[in-house]
Parts: structure tokens; C-alpha cells; sequence
């Protein structure tokens, strides 16, 4: 920024002051002057942010190609300073962190971590000395639309790299602090990009103005448009398994998590409401947090700045960056700061972006401190937490979890290869084992452990928790994990099992097929069998599915092949090689890890159900068009994208839902409506979504979108509570506002996890061996059943609860109601999810169920008229 411009910059900001102050607000603008800490001089060989970056901190978003340069260049220029690439995004952007420390500490680094490591090894008798470092790691920019989070790592980065004096020496000597400017470099480059478009040279402050409205789906999310703090314990994308792999490596003492909230609120910094914690958080990790903060809280209080703790935020989910640390032995510290792209009016007056980078500067400054004067008590903390963490396993009347999926090799490889990311051992069952009334099999059955030093986070993943001291919940309340793998599993008391050797995540690669003669057959329960299919009908061979059981004969004996089974025949192929119809059967084995059957008659050895049945369907290609844009959940549209994008290796198209109106439908073989709001679809859309369908399209609806899809084209019934049972006449009974919070949580579904009963014999239940299936609610949404007996896909029983918060009235009141239907409408067809069989990209257990909807549609028949 040239010099005239900087005059212009300061010369608006202290006119915005003028008129704030003339009319009595706060305003944030005055504390702009002293950036920097006072008194501290800094090594003129370091170069500043705005020296690097071409412009003063908080002029605009920094670009995030120039935030990984100034980092790496710190690195470069200084004795204090290393740098690392822990992972890349999805859009292939480098996370950077920085491992910054006294210039001796660095020549020791390896044997400082191994010592640190060894301190939580309860056979080291590794002590807590006098040159002990502290491991603080600081987070910033896990939201990539939370800028000032970002932006604030560069004055933190260069304070460390280039700050001179006792101080300074003496936190690096006490201190090893990574630093890891951004989480999400995909995210924070929209939000930069959207911020420099719209930036003007007169800083505009009202709240209605483009640069602080951003374009859906703003800078939040990542590529696919995912919550990347709710993955932390998920692990689904390469970001937070490069950062999880980076803090099992140091397993810090700290970690800060910076952030930013409503504009209209102060500054929040952990701890949060004490009544909303996980309980396998030890009592003395919140004891420690609350001390390790009176860093930040009186640099707060020295300036007279307004902030809270102890409300609003909590930690109970342990898949969220705060949170995750306290049950493995860290703690966690979440900052939020009110957000501002720029200058922005606010209840507190002008609220100043380049001031938020401050305080979000100076706090990391004074928690560094803080950990650093409280270096042994929290080193002692972690030397004592795997040993007190041991003697709470050996407690547990539970000694194991045994799981198994033995229709499905790679979802048993996606959940041991998530266990083996978070360090949790897994074995293989040693000999067969009837437990609960349920036989696991040696040949496909796991075993963890509980007395794993990871015992706390072993029973966070597989625990079902449904009673809670708090019903209010920040984010979801269950997520007990092999459910939502749809694993067949269950708890061990006593030693009666046998172990086996170590498990390890492996990818399946099955055995090449033999050359067919007449067709090739494989099983629909594999996850990856809808990408293996859509293989083949985009390489324009031809497969059709089985509506009914059958056997064929291998080399093994008889096998029995379930509903939904594809048979690729090697006759009956227009324009097919043969020779290239053998080599994508054998792609499929190796890359989707699916067994592929090479079958030399059509005759099979049953009644029936031969090769050419007219019990095998024909199948046809999808091309799916998904609704996008303002009004549609982001994070559902995303979620869907991502599977079949990244996993399913399918095309899809993203389209504005508000251009509905102005699109030929006829391309499209199936339109997906995710969660949202579809209140401005108006008479004329419906109408013509109406004729697409009944022409021969496919619907596929869910949350939201299944409410109105239901409504306006099955004349379905999805309010919770149906007319007849209403008192629409009978005002509410009265209530005292200071219980309305506690009253409110009783009507949610707290994002908890709900049994359902699935008709397997469904063609959008194929591929699944069990009727009991668990998927993810967050809404009161659920259908009545239709009237066509055969429509209702999954049922919700009695007593749904599996693990999360639903009260007893919400779980009476969905049970018998339909989670999932689908009807036929002229030619085509309607199939809707009142939940979401997508969540976060983690739910295996479901995401077939969407899948089917995509490729057998059409396999199902209405009901004939008895007429």
C-alpha cells in the first residue's frame, strides 16, 4: 500500500472514530496505535508482516500464498525457527507449522519430544527437570471466514522469530510452540479473495455491505465444504490427518484454537459451561485451564476489555480442536472474537479488524507466558494422566469392544485405519467368541482393548452416552462411532476372548477374476460397489442388478449372491470388448476392493435365476444434478459432493437452486434437495420438478428438502405431531422466561444417533445383511407412513434412542414413522430421508442407503391395483 493510500486509511479510521465517539459508542479503532507490545525491540534482520506482505495488518485479509511465504521465510531467516508441511488440502494448498524455540533447544529437538513423550510412558522413570520445555501449540484458522484468527499467527510468528531481550530468551528456553498459521487454506483464500474484491478505499462500516456479507458458502469451510474443527476425531479429509499426525507426534501441553463469533458479542476464551463437559475429562484438566488462561485474562483486564467464559461454549464434543487435547492428555483452549472483515459497526461501536488481529495477537502472547510459568504443573499433569488413565481402565468392569462387518472389508479398513490414526491399537479376534448372544467370527472380527492408554478416547468412540447433566449441547451430543460404520459390535466384560495378531488398515485388493465366458458377478454390500458399478456404466457396459437372491458356482464351492448383486454378462455387450470388460472387472477388485466372480454359463445352480433372468434388472447411468447455493445447507449439499466426487469417483453437477426455473431438467436422470429453506420455490417450479418426475426423473430429498418434496409432491404428512392430534385452539401453558433455555433443549434432537428397522428386501436397502441400521437426527422431521404398504424404507422403532440426547415425548413421537421412503410418481420416482445418511462424510453405515437412491431408483414397482 503506497504511502498516499495509508494516509487516506488512517485519515478515515480517525473520522469513523470522531462520529462513534460523538455518538457515545466504544470504539475499538482507538487501540490500533500500539500493535506491538511496548518496550520490546525486535532484530531489524526479521523481516515485519507488512514489510513481507505489501500492506499493514488488517488493510485487508492476507492473501494465504503470501501467509505460507512469511512463514517459511521466517524459518529461512531465523536460528528460532523450523518449518514443516504437515498435509495439503483438497485444493492441494500447503498447512504450514512452524516449531519455534530457543536456537539450543532446536539442536536438541528430537530428544527434547522423545523425553516429553516418555514422561506419559508409565515404565519411564522420565522425570519433569529444571530444562524440561513446555510443548504450546497454537491453532489458528481452522475456520477459514474467522480471519483475524489467521492473520494473527504472522505477528505471533514474527514477535517469537524476532523479539529481543530476558523475556523473550526466556519463554523460548521454557517453550516449544508450534504454530500453525491455517488449518484451512482452501476456505481462507475464498474468504481473502471475496474480501480484496469488495475492499474500497473508504472503509465502508455499514453491516448491510457486500465485503461483510460473503457469497455462499462463504470462507467457513473447506473445498467440500466441511466444518474441518468438527474432524478432529472424524478424519475424513487430509487436513485434520495432517494435524492429528502432527499432535500425536508431540503430544503438546497445550493447545489454543483461535476463532471468531457474532459480531455482536465481546470475547469468549475457555473455560465453558462447567455443567456441559465429557465426562472421561479428568476434573484436573479444567483445573488447569482455568489457571493457564489468567495469562490472557489480564491482558483483558489491563485494557479494560469486555470478554466471558464459563457460558455458551462447552466440552462435550470431543471431535472439536478445544476439546479433542482433554481426553489425550493436553489441554485445550478455545478464543472466539467478535468477527469484522474490515471496519463494521456494532452494539460496541466500530469494530476494527486490524484491532481483532491484536487482541487475538496479545492473547497468544500472554497464554505462550502463562504455559510457559506453568511449565511443571502442566508436565506433571501429563506424566500422571496415562497412569491415573490406566487405573480408570483397570476399574472398568468392560475389558473390550469386539466389532465386526464381515460383508464388508472396506468399511472394517475406514474404521481400523481411523483407530490406528488415533494411536488405538486394534487385534484381530484370536477364535470364534458368542458374546451377548452374538457369534464374531475369528476369520473377520476385531478386538480393542480397553487398557490401552487410550482408554478415554476408546470409550468416547464406542460408548453410547444418553443421559446428560446438561441438555444444551454446542454441537452434537452422540457419535458413537461404530454405529455410525454400521458395525456389528459389542462390549466384553471379562477376559473370555482370544487376541490375535495386531491389526493394521490395510486397503482390501482382492484376487484378480478369471476370463468369463458368460458374466461377471460381485456383491452390493461393499462401500465401494457403487463406484465399481458406475465404472462400468460410464465405460457404456452394460450391468443389471439381481431383485432377488441367487447362487452361482465359484471355484470355492456354491455361493450364495444377495438382492442388489451386479452381473456384468459378457454377451449382450453392443460395441464391448471383451478384453476390456475383464480389465475393468479387475480394476475393481484391486482399486474398490471388491471380489469379482467369473461365471462360463449362464446356468446357475438353483431353480431359476439363471444369467438372463428377468429378475435381473437393467441399470442406466446417473447424472445427477445437485442444488446449490443461498437458502441450501452448505454443509449437507458438501457432504453429498464429497462422497460421490471424492469417494464414488461420480460427476456431479452444481446448480444455483434459485436458477431452478430457468433449466431444461430433461439431461438429468436425478435432482438431489439437501437441507435448507425451499419456501421460495413457488407453484410454477414445483409444477415443472412435478412433470420431470412423473416424465421419468428421480428425486432424492433429505432433511429439509425431504420435507418439502414430501409435501408438495406425495401430499405426505412431516410435522412431528399430526393434525388430529393438535390442540390448535389451546393456548400454551405458561412458562417463566429464565426456563425457556431448559424447556427449548427438551424439543430438539440433540445430534444424536437413531435406530431405524430397513426393509433389506428394498431396492434402496440393497447391499445391507441386517434391518437394524443407526443414523445420524438433528431435526423433528419424520414421515407418517404412506399409504402404499412397501414405501415405507426404514422405520423408526420405540425407544430409538441409541446414543445422544432425544427426550422420551420427541422418541414416542417418531416412533412408527417413516426415517426414509420412496414412491414412484408416473415414470419416475420420489425418495426421501427425514435424516441425513451423509453426516460429515463418517456415517458408512448410511451413505448406501443415498447411494441406492442414485442407481436403483427404478428397480421398484408401485403396488398393483387390486381393481
Amino acid at each position: 500500500m503506497g504511502k498516499i493510500s495509508r494516509i487516506l486509511f488512517s485519515v478515515i479510521a480517525s473520522l469513523v472514530l470522531v462520529v462513534s465517539a460523538g455518538v457515545g459508542a466504544q470504539a475499538q479503532t482507538a487501540r490500533d496505535k500500539s500493535f506491538y507490545p511496548q518496550g520490546v525491540t525486535y532484530d531489524p534482520a526479521i523481516p515485519t508482516p507488512k514489510a513481507f506482505i505489501g500492506h499493514e495488518l488488517g488493510y485487508r485479509i492476507t492473501r494465504n500464498d503470501l501467509l505460507v511465504q512469511y512463514l517459511l521465510k521466517l524459518a529461512e531467516v531465523s536460528d528460532r525457527v523450523s518449518s514443516e508441511i504437515i498435509a495439503y488440502s483438497h485444493e492441494k494448498r500447503p498447512i504450514v507449522t512452524l516449531t519455534i524455540t530457543a536456537p539450543e533447544n532446536h539442536a536438541r529437538l528430537e530428544e527434547i519430544r522423545q523425553a516429553h513423550l516418555a514422561l506419559r510412558d508409565p515404565e519411564s522413570e522420565q522425570q519433569v527437570g529444571p530444562d524440561t520445555p513446555v510443548i504450546s501449540w497454537l491453532n489458528y484458522g481452522v475456520h477459514g471466514a474467522e480471519v483475524s484468527s489467521t492473520d494473527a499467527a504472522m505477528p505471533v510468528a514474527y514477535h517469537l522469530a524476532a523479539a529481543q531481550g530476558a523475556e523473550i530468551d526466556r519463554l523460548l528456553k521454557n517453550s516449544v510452540i508450534l504454530l500453525t498459521a491455517s488449518f484451512n487454506p482452501d476456505g481462507s483464500s475464498r474468504q481473502s479473495a471475496w474480501n480484496w474484491m469488495h475492499g474500497a478505499d473508504v472503509p465502508v462500516t455499514d453491516p448491510n455491505a457486500r465485503i461483510h456479507n460473503t457469497f455462499w458458502p462463504g470462507g467457513r469451510t473447506n473445498h467440500y465444504w466441511f466444518d474441518l474443527n468438527r474432524q478432529w476425531l472424524l478424519l475424513q479429509h487430509p487436513e485434520p490427518k495432517g494435524w492429528v499426525a502432527k499432535f500425536h507426534e508431540w503430544k503438546p501441553s497445550i493447545l489454543a484454537d483461535y476463532h471468531e463469533m457474532g459480531s455482536h458479542k465481546t470475547y469468549y476464551f475457555h473455560p465453558g459451561a462447567p455443567d456441559r463437559i465429557f465426562p472421561l475429562i479428568p476434573e484436573k484438566s479444567m483445573q488447569l485451564l482455568n489457571k493457564v488462561v489468567d495469562g490472557p485474562r489480564a491482558f483483558m483486564d489491563n485494557e479494560s476489555r469486555l470478554y466471558f467464559n464459563e457460558e455458551s461454549y462447552d466440552n462435550f464434543y470431543i471431535g472439536k480442536g478445544s476439546t479433542y487435547p482433554h481426553v489425550n492428555g493436553s489441554i485445550g483452549i478455545l478464543f472466539e472474537q467478535a468477527r469484522t472483515n474490515g471496519l463494521l459497526e456494532t452494539p460496541y461501536g466500530i469494530l476494527s479488524f486490524r484491532d481483532n488481529i491484536r487482541t487475538q495477537f496479545r492473547t497468544s502472547l500472554a497464554l505462550l507466558k502463562s504455559a510457559a510459568d506453568m511449565r511443571q504443573d502442566l508436565l506433571n499433569y501429563q506424566r500422571e494422566f496415562v497412569r491415573e488413565t490406566r487405573k480408570l481402565a483397570a476399574r472398568d468392569d468392560i475389558k473390550a469392544y469386539v466389532f465386526a462387518v464381515p460383508e464388508d472389508s472396506a468399511r472394517a479398513y475406514h474404521f481400523l485405519d481411523l483407530l490406528e490414526r488415533h494411536q488405538i491399537r486394534t487385534y484381530r479376534l484370536g477364535r470364534d467368541l458368542k458374546v451377548n448372544g452374538k457369534l464374531f467370527r475369528a476369520v473377520n472380527s476385531y478386538v480393542v482393548e480397553t487398557g490401552q492408554d487410550q482408554y478415554r478416547l476408546i470409550k468416547g468412540i464406542f460408548e453410547k452416552i444418553t443421559t446428560f447433566e446438561n441438555n444444551t449441547f454446542y454441537d452434537v451430543s452422540g457419535w458413537t462411532l461404530p454405529l455410525a460404520f454400521g458395525l456389528d459390535y459389542t462390549p466384553v466384560k471379562g477376559r473370555s476372548y482370544t487376541l490375535g495378531q495386531e491389526a493394521r488398515a490395510e486397503f482390501p485388493v482382492m484376487p484378480a477374476p478369471e476370463k468369463a465366458r458368460s458374466g461377471y458377478v460381485f456383491s452390493w454390500s461393499p462401500y465401494y460397489a457403487p463406484r465399481a458399478l458406475y465404472r462400468l456404466l460410464k465405460a457404456g457396459v452394460n450391468a443389471r442388478v439381481a431383485t432377488k437372491p441367487f447362487k452361482i458356482t465359484t471355484g470355492n464351492g456354491v455361493k450364495e449372491m444377495g438382492r442388489g448383486s451386479i452381473v456384468v454378462p459378457v454377451g449382450w455387450q453392443a460395441g464391448q470388448d471383451v478384453e476390456r470388460i475383464h480389465e475393468l472387472v479387475r480394476t475393481i477388485a484391486r482399486e474398490d476392493g471388491i471380489p469379482v466372480y467369473a461365471l462360463d454359463s449362464s446356468h446357475t445352480p438353483m431353480a431359476g435365476m439363471d444369467l438372463g433372468s428377468p429378475y435381473h434388472a437393467a441399470l442406466t447411468k446417473p447424472k445427477v444434478l445437485l442444488l446449490v447455493g443461498e437458502g441450501v445447507s452448505a454443509y449437507d449439499a458438501g457432504e453429498v459432493w464429497h462422497l460421490l466426487d471424492h469417494q464414488m469417483k461420480m460427476p456431479v453437477v452444481l446448480y444455483d437452486r434459485r436458477k431452478l426455473g430457468k433449466l431444461d431438467l430433461s439431461g438429468y436422470t436425478h435432482i438431489i434437495m439437501v437441507g435448507g429453506s425451499y419456501k421460495s420455490l413457488d407453484e410454477t417450479i414445483t409444477k415443472k420438478v412435478d412433470n420431470w418426475v412423473r416424465s421419468g426423473g428421480t428425486l432424492v430429498a433429505l432433511r429439509q428438502g425431504a420435507r418439502w418434496a414430501g409435501e408438495n409432491l406425495l401430499e405426505l404428512e412431516t410435522s412431528l405431531v399430526s393434525k388430529d392430534e393438535a390442540e390448535k385452539d389451546t393456548p400454551p401453558a405458561r412458562q417463566d422466561y429464565g426456563d425457556k433455555e431448559d424447556l427449548e433443549a427438551l424439543e430438539i434432537i440433540g445430534g444424536a444417533i437413531m435406530a431405524g428397522d430397513l426393509d433389506i428386501t428394498h431396492p434402496i436397502g440393497y447391499g445391507y445383511v441386517r434391518r437394524d441400521i443407526a443414523s445420524h437426527r438433528n431435526t423433528l422431521i419424520a414421515f407418517e407412513r404412506p399409504k402404499n404398504p412397501y414405501a415405507t424404507v426404514v422405520e423408526i422403532p420405540e425407544n430409538a434412542l441409541l446414543s445422544g440426547y432425544a427426550s422420551a415425548e420427541n422418541q414416542r413421537k417418531l416412533a412408527g414413522r417413516a426415517m426414509a421412503v420412496a414412491e414412484r410418481l408416473g415414470q419416475g420416482s420420489v425418495v426421501l430421508f427425514s435424516d441425513n445418511p451423509n453426516f460429515r462424510a463418517y456415517f458408512y453405515g448410511t451413505k448406501k442407503l443415498f447411494l441406492n437412491s442414485l442407481f436403483f431408483s427404478k428397480i421398484f414397482e408401485k403396488p398393483k391395483d387390486p381393481s
